[in-house]
Parts: C-alpha cells; structure tokens; sequence
C-alpha cells in the first residue's frame, strides 16, 4: 500500500470540484435556456457529482447506493456530456438518449449479481470499461466538429476526455499486476495517481467546455459584426478588412489589381413597384450569384443599399480579364421565386486598376465610383474602367460590344 494518496479524501475533492462545475454550468444555461449543449452538460456534472458524493460515503451507506447508484451515476454523466458534445456539434443520432443512458443500466444490473458486487477487482474491470466506452464516445464529435470548426478549447477537450478513456484502459493491465486492495483509506500508487488524474482530468475537461462556449460566441458575435444580415456577404467594414489583409499578403500590393462597385439597375423602381420584400428578393439572389460566380481569392462585400464591391487580385484580373464582363451577361439571367415575376434584373459595374503599394481604399473607391456613373449615364447594364491616374476620361463598354480586360492596356477601355 502507499500512504501517498487518501482514497476517500480525493473522493470528496472530485465530488466538490463537480459540484462547483455543475454549478457554473447550471447558471450558464439559465442564462440561456435554448442552450442544449448547456443543458446536458450541467446535467452530465450534476450526476458526476451525485454520483461522486454517494461513492465518497461507501463506509456509511449500503454498497447498491454507494458504489452501484454511485458509479451508474458517473457512467450516466458521460453520457449526458455526450449528449452535450452531440448537441453542441449540431448532429442528430438517432436514439442517442438512450445509448446515453444503457452503460448506467448495464453496470446496475451487473453490480445485482455478488460475483461483481462484492469483488473490488471485478468492479474495477467492469466500470473502467464502461466509463473507458463513454469518455472515448466523445472523442469522434468533437474531432468531427473540430474539423468543420476549428476551436482551440476544442483541442483541449479532445485531449481530457481521450487521456480519460486512456486511463480507464490502463487500469486493466494494472489491477492485473498489482490488484488493488483499500487498507486504511490507502490502495496501491497507481490507483491512488489514477485517482487523483481523474481529478484533475474533470477540472480541465469542464474548463474546456466552458471555453469552447465562449469562444464560439466569441466568434459568431465577430461574425454577426462582419456580416450584413439581408445577404451574408462581408458588410462594409469587413469587406475592406479583407481587401487590406489581403493586399498586405506576400505579393498582394503589386501593381494589376482591380476594384469595382456593382450596382443593381433601377432598383427604387422594383421597391416602389413591387415592395421591399421583392428589392430583398433580388439583392439575396444577386449575391448568391455572386458569391457563387467569383472565382477564389476574389472579395465581395455589401457597401450599402444595391452598391456591392468586388476586389480581384492581379493574378484573378490576368487569368480571368474579362470576368467582370462575364458576371455582368450573367446577372441578366437571374430568376427568384417571388410573385408576381419581377423584371430581368441588370447590373452597371464601375472598376478601378490599382496601382502598386499601400491601398487608399477611399481613393479606390472613389475611383470606381466615377467609372460606375459613366456607366450608369451610358444606359446601365455595362462596365467601365476608370482612367489612369493622368489618363483619358473613362470609357463605357456597351451591353452588346466586345469586353477588354480590367489590365487591358489602354487606360480607357471596360473592365471585363
């Protein structure tokens, strides 16, 4: 026996320290009530803790509430945190509640025969697997959520609950080695260490939880604030965020670049004619085009009302010189499911080249702009390239001519 470690001292530290979560938990999830996540959660540590507290008083109650109610409880718990990691990663499983609940009532039915009952080491075997089973079942979840969202917390979580199913793996070859007996309140070292890990192990896995909340809402408040709200499309902020990031990438400020400003034609006229909800109808479609027409390292973003930007790096504008072109034709075949049929729905685009260095986004814009007012005051429905800095006046590509590229060379030609 080692004196190292107290097994009924470190009992009770890990039913307060659950009883501590549980409570933070359970006060996380008043505070938001459609939380399922939450829910389970501090249901998952309010069991634990229950359960602990009943094993702690395995010298004064009888061993079925003790040590059978006891541990079913904690085997219940990482269910119930399973439940909380399935609900959290939004994935249905089918019969779920009950997967959760049948390691409880597989170890109660077993701990009604005395051959597991009232032998230590066949009721090591059986709860490590069980509580091995059901701290390994989260570990796919959340490594699947991780994917589709990486989040830090996650990361830590993973590691808590895979190092606890480990443990309870590990303690089979040990209980073979060297079979645990409690003299005095004291077992062997490796029982006790194992112990005092668990302890340590509910502490980091419930801190992880309580991370990975706020992180996540941390990151959908950041996103509801980039975000305009009608389209989903970068708002106005974030869209020149982006376009600064980008230019301060490797190669991002060299010369060849292209800012335009797309603006739906007649829009008032499909608002006072048709109602908001049909403008609505036709910004969402024509953003869904968008974002789904521009090629990769491209940048969208809603600059306010039927004004949208598009940044296009040097190399989209040399690959693709007539894209803008291109997604203008497209536009006019647009349809959206609202009644009565609206009008074919048009774009006028107004595009600026970019000079080499530092972006003065305002410049830029401003630029666009006066390119997008020749096109509007040409008849709508074309694009226009600003001029050079010392260039000629801006030129307007009608609807049926031929589109040079936005690096075409001479400085007055359409952005296509």
């Amino acid at each position: 026996m080692s004196a190292v470690f107290h097994i009924p001292t470190l009992t009770v530290c890990l039913a307060a320290t659950l009883i501590i979560v549980s409570g933070f938990l359970t006060l996380l999830w008043a505070h938001d009530r459609g939380n399922l996540a939450l829910k389970y959660w501090s249901l998952g540590f309010s069991s634990g803790a229950l359960g602990m507290v009943l094993v702690s008083l395995r010298e004064l109650a009888p061993p079925f509430i003790a040590l059978g109610l006891g541990n079913g409880l904690g085997i219940y718990s990482l269910g119930l945190i399973w439940l909380g990691c399935l609900a959290f990663e939004d994935v249905r499983q089918k019969g779920a509640g009950v997967i959760a609940a049948a390691g409880a009532v597989i170890w109660l039915c077993l701990f009604a025969f005395p051959a597991l009952s009232s032998d230590l080491g066949t009721r090591i075997l059986v709860a490590s697997a069980l509580y091995a089973a059901y701290s390994f079942l989260s570990l796919p979840v959340l490594l699947a959520g991780q994917r589709r969202e990486p989040l830090p917390a996650r990361v830590i979580a993973l590691l808590a609950f895979g190092a606890h199913g480990a443990a309870y793996v590990l303690r089979f070859p040990l209980q073979m080695i060297e079979p645990v007996q409690i003299v005095e309140g004291y077992a062997p070292l490796w029982y006790g260490t194992m112990t005092f890990g668990f302890f340590l192990q509910g502490l980091v896995g419930a801190l992880a939880i309580f991370a990975m909340v706020h992180e996540r809402a941390t990151r959908r408040y950041k996103q509801a604030s980039e975000t305009d709200h009608l389209t989903s499309l970068l708002n106005r902020r974030a869209f020149m965020q982006a376009v600064t990031r980008a230019r301060a990438g490797f190669g991002g400020a060299g010369p060849g670049a292209a800012m335009a400003v797309v603006d739906a034609d007649h829009f008032k006229t499909i608002n006072d004619t048709y109602g908001h909800g049909a403008g609505d109808a036709v910004l969402v479609a024509l953003c869904d085009y968008l974002s789904r027409e521009l090629p990769q390292g491209a940048i969208v973003g809603r600059l306010g009302g039927e004004e949208f930007g598009v940044y296009l790096p040097a190399d989209l504008v040399l690959d693709r010189p007539h894209l803008l072109e291109e997604l203008r034709r497209g536009v006019s075949l647009i349809t959206t499911d609202h009644q009565p049929p609206l009008p074919m729905v048009t774009v006028s685009i107004g595009a600026a080249s970019l000079p080499a260095g530092p972006l003065d986004f305002s410049r830029a814009l401003a630029r666009a702009d006066k390119a997008l007012y020749a096109s509007k005051k040409a008849g709508r429905n074309c694009v226009t390239l600003a001029a050079l800095e010392n260039g000629r006046g801006d030129r307007p590509i009608a609807e049926a001519s031929d589109a040079t590229g936005v690096g075409a060379s001479t400085a007055t030609r359409s952005a296509a």
